[in-house]
C-alpha cells in the first residue's frame, strides 16, 4: 500500500529510502528533519559518493544505513549476462573498485 503524504510529515516506517538524484552533488541536501528517526534504515541509490547527506543524517542518529553500490554492481552483473551470455565474477576486489570517491 502506498499513502502520500505532505512533505516534511513523518510517518510510522520502518525504512526509507532516497531515489532521486539528490546527493550527486556535496551540497544536495533534502531539507527534512530527520533528528526524530531512530532505529530505522536508511538507504540511497546512490554509491558515488559513498556517503550522501542523506545517509549522514541517517547514521548520526543511530539508523543502520546503506548506499547504492550493491545495486549498482548487480544491475552491472546482468547487465553484463545480457550482452554476453555469461555472469562476470563479483568478489571483494570488485567490490572495492568502487570505494574510491
Amino acid at each position: 500500500k502506498i499513502k502520500v503524504i505532505d512533505w516534511g510529515e513523518i510517518p510510522n516506517f520502518d525504512m526509507i529510502i532516497n531515489a532521486t538524484s539528490i546527493g550527486l552533488n556535496i551540497k544536495d541536501n533534502l531539507n527534512l528533519d530527520f533528528s526524530k528517526i531512530k532505529n530505522k534504515f536508511f538507504y540511497d541509490v546512490i554509491y558515488n559518493p559513498s556517503e550522501t547527506d542523506f545517509l549522514k543524517s541517517g547514521k548520526k542518529f543511530g539508523n543502520k544505513v546503506i548506499n547504492g553500490k550493491m545495486m549498482f554492481i548487480f544491475q552491472a552483473y546482468y547487465a553484463f549476462q545480457i550482452w554476453h551470455n555469461f555472469f562476470p565474477k563479483i568478489d571483494d576486489e570488485v567490490i572495492r573498485l568502487l570505494d574510491n570517491d
